[in-house]
């Protein structure tokens, strides 16, 4: 794996997911996951590489920070495909209560600062790190929980600054359960996570449009994600390095 940045800390864990749309595969990911022994954060540093509709190659490189209690720190996501290029950076500033956040393309450069409530978390492009959110505060496991994320909407152009959005996720059973990958048993706890604006009525959420996440107890790490348009990111590794 490219590693571009310096890692911070330990390797602590290690990994690879294989996306599919049905039976075909179209992406794939590599992480790595660092840990810092006097701190305790963390740092993720992740690279996708996708074949597009138009035959190009979309790369992406992540490059996340998060502090002991999965407070984010800062993230960089850069991103390119033929000839387009961008660079998004999250930089969380504690004693404003704000994220500092600059989006530089071909055109140009963005910069906002944005409010942002004590405990969030921030979207990423990545499967390694896309159920981060789901540690900064402490779960209700018999209940729907309600997290609040950052989220950006902008692609290869600038549309508008990055928004609040509120992320429901539920447990689908208490503890963790016998979940199978290409005939390997592992303890996964499943989970069934949705945007809250897509319903009016919390009770609904049955009939939402949901996305249905097996996660590992390392991290926060996903072994499986599914959607229901047929979509399926499936680990094909997973290495626990840590030494403690």
């Amino acid at each position: 794996m490219d590693i571009k940045r310096k890692p911070r800390g330990d390797k602590i864990y290690r990994g690879a997911y294989s996306y599919f749309k049905g039976d075909k595969l179209y992406a794939e990911e590599e992480f790595e996951v660092y840990k810092d022994r006097k701190e305790l954060g963390m740092s993720f540093f992740a690279t996708l590489h996708a074949r597009v509709a138009t035959g190009e190659l979309l790369n992406i490189y992540l490059d996340y920070s998060l502090t002991k209690d999965y407070t984010p720190q800062k993230l960089l996501i850069e991103k390119d495909i033929g000839q387009e290029s961008v660079t998004e950076i999250f930089d969380f500033n504690p004693r404003k209560n704000g994220v500092d956040y600059i989006f530089i393309n071909k055109a140009g450069q963005e910069h906002f600062q944005i409010t942002v409530p004590p405990k969030f978390g921030i979207t990423t492009p990545t499967t390694s790190t896309s159920m981060l959110f789901l540690k900064y505060k402490k779960e209700d496991t018999t209940a729907k929980n309600h997290y609040q994320v950052l989220s950006s909407s902008n692609q290869w152009v600038f549309e508008k600054e990055p928004y609040m959005q509120n992320i429901v996720a539920e447990r689908a059973a208490l503890s963790a359960e016998n979940f199978s990958i290409d005939g390997q048993s592992v303890a996964a706890t499943p989970y069934r996570i949705w945007d809250a604006s897509d319903i009016e009525d919390i009770n609904d959420a049955a009939h939402v449009n949901h996305v249905s996440v097996q996660l590992s107890k390392y991290a926060s790490i996903p072994y499986q994600v599914k959607s229901q348009d047929g979509t399926r990111i499936q680990i094909k590794y997973l290495n626990d390095l840590d030494k403690d």
